[in-house]
């Protein structure tokens, strides 16, 4: 149904849509509905989506603050499934983040945008939410690529310094699966970017050193990251 509609005809269903879910005092469980249709949404849409999807930028990046564990102990859902139903939020938005940037064709990641999801985005490489197992799945999934591509839609070498940086910082996290979930990151990142991560080996090289001083990384490892 959605293929066969006109953007006049879409634009107005869809913000309908995002008005009921954002509706004050509404059940949370719209949101939850509403991400899960726009995830699918972005998928069939693809480049097209980003037509729509600024209005989605503050929305989600305020909803990645609030369901961190690391930020915040307060339940986003008012019942007992508030962990399982949170978990498959994160899912839905960092799908239909990724999948708007990779379909992006038209820069839709400007630095006002870049700059609103990337300490959101980055801070969920600390949400433990769901547990420890649940977290891996969630990074390796869908948080690690959805970053990786972040930087790919940015097209900035200003805005990478920043995202690179900071991703940096987490490597210095009290939890090894936090540092490992970070080094992940950087890994895929350096992968995406290719030769443009050069510039940012210099600041990236101590934080390494750090970790294989404080045996907290495999050298092997330091050298595949080094050199991919």
């Amino acid at each position: 149904m959605i293929m066969k509609l006109s953007e006049m005809s879409f634009r107005p269903l869809f913000f309908k849509l995002f008005d009921w879910a954002k509706t004050e005092d509404a059940s949370k469980d719209r949101l939850l509905t509403f991400c899960r249709l726009a995830d699918c949404i972005a998928d069939k849409l693809k480049g097209l989506f980003t037509l729509f999807a600024g209005h989605l930028v503050k929305p989600f990046a305020d909803t990645l603050n609030q369901i961190n564990t690391s930020k915040t102990d307060e339940a986003f859902f008012d019942s007992e499934e508030n962990t399982a139903k949170s978990c498959l939020l994160l899912q839905f938005i960092l799908g239909c983040l990724y999948k708007i940037f990779l379909f992006d064709s038209h820069h839709f990641v400007s630095k006002e945008r870049a700059e609103t999801l990337m300490m959101p985005l980055v801070d969920q490489l600390e949400n433990m939410i769901g547990g420890e197992e649940k977290f891996q799945e969630r990074a390796t999934m869908y948080l690690i690529p959805c970053i990786a591509q972040f930087a790919v839609a940015m097209a900035d070498d200003s805005l990478w310094k920043p995202l690179n940086y900071q991703i940096l910082l987490k490597m210095r996290h009290a939890s090894s699966k936090v540092r490992f979930a970070a080094l992940l990151t950087l890994l895929e990142l350096a992968e995406k970017i290719r030769e443009n991560y050069m510039v940012l080996i210099p600041e990236t090289i101590p934080f390494l050193a750090e970790l294989m001083e404080g045996k907290r990384l495999l050298p092997e490892f330091t050298l595949c990251l080094l050199f991919r």
